[in-house]
């Protein structure tokens, strides 16, 4: 005997219809439907049995006092139960959901569940379910919506014939759902079957005719029925559930918190004199050969029910049996054992974007036209083809899906580099009702497979049409802001010296403190990560213990400069100790830069030599941390003769500046970026010919000054701009230069940067990172 099963897993009335029974000396008989009942408004509970996790559902587990109540005692604990309609609504426990199902039955060879037909079935729960399915031990599992098993249980029974239109009604918890299914004959096993066909996804109209509102309207029964001023004991009243549906509802003893018992007697049916009409749903109806009903109600609430469908579609609508849809799952369930068809399915539209060679467009990985019988995975007949541009270590992708109102951005990472344009295919897998499609990327030269998570994926604020149409006018890129990272190994001791966390307690009580080291470890970049970001972050896993020693030194450095700028004679070291912490350093440390920027012709008592006026403007450009501070570092700087600058302090101070802050190339006017350019220029003309040992600075300052685009996206645009025409033949020039055999050095430390600085210039920049690579292809960057 192979054994089979439908499950109708709903919450409000879960049925299985299977086709075996147990007979009393425990022999098990075939038969051609025996129903189980899972319970109305069904449960899991939590008991203290080690099986299954102690987890029960189905009809025991309704009936258990688990759960109930304090009056209960210890297994009265609310958190014992859980009901199934919570469960089908979230992101189940999978321990949960199977139980629920196992409660009805297990062990079968092929088992059919039911699903609601509409937008709102989640297809992560599509995926819990056949997991579950398969945790129930059954060994052929398979997900069919309601609408479909509704059809096939009226072809079983003769209601339907060869080419009809079925209409199915579904009772659902927001309301009612429509589906229309096409009946079509396939051939099978040298004879011929019914099969529906879905086109579409079946049509949610909220109302109060819906399982919810119905449970609702029961719930405010019960109240009232009760002497009681608590309601706790009243949660689990089994009569809630059966008066919602028109059940018989008995008297019914409860038991309250304080252990006292209530009788509850309710009234016999729930009042619908005021319920609101449903829409006028005839045009969605309209070339239906036949409609079906299907609910789980009975007696009255069924037929209050099935007068407002049939007054909103204005026509007969045949009601079926509330144990249509767990029959249809048994017969799907035998129709699988078989190898029958059982329906045919759409899938729904995921699309992509694809670059041409004269503009992008929309490329659909689903035939729009074709079905897929239940249980077969489709697979893109034509993948999308995309590219990995050269210097790139991820790329994005753009999805679009049919039952999603927003498309997604997904970032694929490769985890390196490559240096040449790498193809790569975007295909798609998936089963009708078998949860989410498989997004698959694939680079034959790479040799790489990916699987794209649009859960993961980010979320755009804009339709897909907009989206395309951006992409047809493409704005020039800009350039990313600089962050530099900060990491914990720059505070863990290692075997080159003491690290932040032991500088820390050596010195924060110290009489003498040691500036020198602490500046130096500060200034320290392990592992490609400083103490303390450019932001001024600190990484998580620091303790409160040590930034409170980092606060206090930070006191005790400041009044030393204090002292030092009144009196001089403190050296520079306590000052590199504040401004490595970049925009954690307070703001009194960007005035006292800024006064002493005024006083370098005159003499400043802390910059008391050449070499220490590289801290004066690089420390500057590290802490500046508002507007204001930038405006006025900005103003000084310009307010000298670019010729005059120092690629070591005005360069360098700028460029820092330009390429770290969301807001200094804000400040900037468009006669200031002409000044700048300038200076730019300058640098790249000086330094052919050289060893570019002083160049450090030159291509950062360039990159944060294109990141001026956030005020004029098209700024500084070769063909747009003539200031970038400039900037693209000096940067060009250098290259040249670079590639002369005595500059084979500088070539693999700047070549690759500056041919993505001309991808910047022409507006197609492909590295987000550019100015980080900037930063570490010149030994660090700041070298105060």
């Amino acid at each position: 005997m192979k054994k089979l099963c439908g499950y109708d897993l709903n919450g409000w009335w879960d049925k299985a219809a299977r086709n075996w029974v147990v007979l009393s000396d425990g022999e098990e008989k075939e038969v051609p439907s025996s129903i189980v009942e899972g319970g109305i408004f069904s449960v899991v509970v939590e008991t203290g049995a080690k099986a299954d996790g102690g987890l029960v559902g189905g009809a025991q587990a309704s009936i258990s006092p688990h759960g109930l109540g304090a009056g209960w005692g210890a297994i009265g604990a609310s958190e014992k139960r859980t009901r199934v309609t919570e469960l089908l609504n979230a992101n189940p426990p999978l321990g949960h959901l199977t139980a629920a199902l196992r409660g009805m039955s297990s062990l079968a060879g092929f088992g059919v569940a039911s699903l609601d037909d509409h937008s709102e079935t989640d297809e992560l729960l599509q995926e819990r379910l056949l997991s579950a399915l398969r945790k129930a031990k059954i060994s052929t599992p398979l997900l069919v919506w309601r609408s479909v098993l509704t059809t096939i249980f009226a072809i079983e029974n003769g209601a339907v014939s060869e080419g009809q239109i079925v209409g199915v009604i579904s009772q659902a918890a927001g309301g009612i759902t429509l589906q229309r299914l096409r009946v079509r004959r396939e051939r099978s096993h040298g004879d011929t079957v019914l099969a529906p066909e879905r086109k579409s996804v079946g049509k949610l109209i909220t109302s109060g005719w819906g399982y919810s509102s119905l449970a609702l309207r029961a719930w405010e029964a019960v109240v009232a029925a009760s002497s009681s001023d608590r309601t706790e004991h009243l949660i689990w009243a089994r009569a809630h559930g059966r008066l919602a549906l028109g059940l018989p509802v008995e008297p019914e003893a409860l038991r309250k918190n304080n252990g006292d018992w209530e009788v509850l007697t309710l009234p016999a049916s729930l009042e619908f004199s005021e319920n609101s009409d449903l829409p006028d749903l005839r045009a969605d109806v309209e070339g239906c050969d036949i409609l079906f009903f299907e609910t789980l109600a009975v007696g009255q609430v069924k037929d209050a029910v099935h007068s407002a469908v049939s007054k909103s579609v204005g026509r007969e609508v045949q009601t079926l049996d509330a144990n249509a849809v767990a029959e249809g799952a048994l017969l799907a369930a035998r129709r699988l054992s078989r190898r029958d068809p059982i329906y045919f399915d759409f899938l729904p539209q995921i699309s992509t974007i694809v670059q041409r060679r004269d503009a992008v467009e929309s490329f659909n990985l689903v035939d729009s036209e074709e079905t897929l019988p239940a249980g077969e995975v489709y697979r893109s007949p034509k993948p999308a083809r995309l590219a990995i541009q050269a210097g790139q270590d991820r790329f994005s992708i753009f999805l679009r899906k049919e039952t999603a109102d927003f498309p997604r951005k997904a970032e694929v990472s490769i985890g390196v580099k490559v240096d040449q344009t790498i193809p790569v295919e975007l295909w798609v897998e998936q089963s009708p009702a078998s949860g989410r499609a498989k997004i698959l990327v694939h680079s034959h030269k790479l040799g790489y497979h990916f699987q794209v998570d649009w859960d993961g994926a980010t979320e755009l604020d804009q339709k897909w049409d907009e989206l395309l149409e951006g992409f047809q006018k493409p704005a020039p890129t800009i350039p990313g802001r600089l962050v530099l990272p900060c990491g914990i190994d720059a505070w863990n001791d290692s075997p080159r010296g003491d690290g932040l966390f032991t500088l820390l307690k050596k010195n924060a009580d110290s009489p003498v403190v040691d500036w020198t080291s602490l500046a130096n470890r500060l200034s320290a970049r392990p592992g490609g990560k400083y103490a303390i970001s450019s932001d001024g972050m600190i990484p998580s896993e620091v303790d409160a213990a040590s930034i409170e020693m980092l606060d206090r030194l930070v006191e005790r450095a400041l009044d030393e400069v204090r002292k030092g700028v009144k009196d001089g004679g403190i050296g520079t070291q306590s000052i590199r100790f504040l401004t490595w912490q970049f925009r954690r350093c307070p703001t009194d440390v960007s005035k006292w830069l800024l006064d002493a920027w005024d006083r370098e012709i005159r003499g400043h008592p802390v910059f008391t030599h050449g070499a220490s006026w590289k801290l004066a403007y690089q420390g500057l450009g590290r802490v500046a941390s508002n507007q204001n501070i930038e405006l006025q570092a900005i103003h000084k700087v310009l307010g000298k003769t670019v010729d005059t600058w120092k690629w070591q302090k005005e360069t360098a101070a700028m460029a820092f500046l330009l390429s770290r802050s969301e807001t200094a190339p804000k400040l900037l006017t468009r006669k200031d970026v002409d000044r700048i350019a300038k200076r730019v220029l300058h640098e790249f003309e000086e330094i052919l010919g050289s060893t570019y040992t002083r160049f450090q600075y030159a291509p950062m300052l360039l990159v944060g000054l294109l990141r001026w685009r956030v005020v004029e996206p098209f700024a500084l645009v070769e063909g747009q701009d003539p200031v970038a025409d400039k900037l693209v033949k000096a940067v060009e020039k250098t290259i040249a230069d670079l590639r002369h055999r005595d500059r084979a050095k500088p070539l693999a430390k700047y070549g690759r940067i500056l041919e993505q600085v001309l991808e910047e210039l022409r507006g197609e920049g492909s590295n987000p990172e550019l100015l980080l690579d900037i930063y570490g292809g010149a030994d660090g960057g700041d070298a105060d």
